[in-house]
């Protein structure tokens, strides 16, 4: 006879938490073992935590069956729902937001209109129409595998019909503001924006502190970019996912839970946690599909 098999979430069969420590930092084995306790205490359900040296790793065994709860950054998630192996659960907050954008730069004396207001935090014009005015010039752009700084404004540019001369890629945020402060090497450019703003970084203002005058918001996106998510393996059973997302949701409410919690997601502040869903990656996932990005390329990202 065939035994029946073990349900997920009982001692012998026990749900395993994926978490990723690309730094070999001494705690994380700790953490991944005090998250799984806190979890089963609070979910009724067997739970122990697996610590893994990169997310390559951790999409393999998600894609084995092998692991069935995972913090997972945006573009990471995205190519595990394209693979059918997760479903996002809960969303965190990270310095104030649930979400962050991109904005695009420009120095003050350029020719470019800016249609953004500063003091509202409001866009005047829609995309299309503030954006136009690239057309044919050049971008400083991150680098490609970064969703606020070269993902998400490349495929507006894209979906918005808006050709570019090729991009100057910068390796970082602030090295976009730079590159326009000094002029001459491209037209204007794109950073991270609503989780923060590169033209006050303390690298930024240390030598150019006039950044936030001469560097001008042209125009900016919604947030759009979800934060890390903790998801769930697909095909989860409602229970399962019901108790797992309420534990982890209780874990939350209290300072000592939120410290587990940020040290099990590699260092990475959670202030709060929410329910999510898909649908809260559908812009992400149309910048990405729009320029025909190989998300096989993203894990880790």
């Amino acid at each position: 006879l065939t035994p029946t098999p073990v349900p997920l979430g009982q001692p012998e069969n026990p749900f395993v938490i994926g978490l990723v420590d690309e730094n070999n930092d001494p705690q994380m084995g700790a953490a991944a073992n005090e998250l799984a306790v806190q979890i089963s205490r609070l979910s009724g359900l067997s739970v122990r935590g697996l610590v893994y040296p990169s997310y390559q790793e951790l999409v393999d065994d998600l894609s084995f069956g092998k692991v069935h709860i995972a913090w997972l950054p945006p573009l990471t998630y995205l190519y595990a729902s394209q693979r059918g192996l997760a479903e996002a659960a809960l969303l965190t907050n990270h310095f104030g937001v649930y979400f962050y954008g991109t904005q695009f730069l420009a120095n003050v004396e350029s020719n470019f209109t800016p249609f953004h207001d500063p003091i509202s935090g409001l866009n005047q014009v829609d995309g299309p129409t503030a954006l136009s005015q690239f057309q044919d010039m050049r971008p400083c752009l991150v680098e490609p595998t970064s969703a606020a700084g070269y993902i998400l404004p490349a495929g507006l540019l894209k979906m918005y019909g808006v050709t570019t001369a090729p991009a100057v890629i910068t390796q970082s945020h602030p090295a976009v503001v730079r590159a326009l402060y000094v002029k001459g090497i491209c037209d204007f450019g794109a950073t991270y924006a609503i989780s923060g703003d590169p033209r006050t970084a303390s690298a930024v203002q240390e030598d150019l502190p006039s950044a936030t005058s001469r560097i001008i918001i042209i125009w900016r996106s919604d947030p759009v970019i979800p934060n890390l998510n903790l998801s769930f393996i697909s095909g989860l059973s409602e229970s399962s996912w019901q108790a797992l997302s309420a534990a982890f949701l209780e874990l939350s409410k209290t300072p000592e839970g939120k410290g587990l919690l940020s040290l099990s997601a590699g260092n990475y502040q959670i202030e709060e946690m929410k329910a999510v869903d898909d649908t809260a990656y559908a812009q992400l996932r149309s910048a990405a599909e729009v320029l025909g990005i190989d998300l096989g390329e993203m894990i880790g990202k």
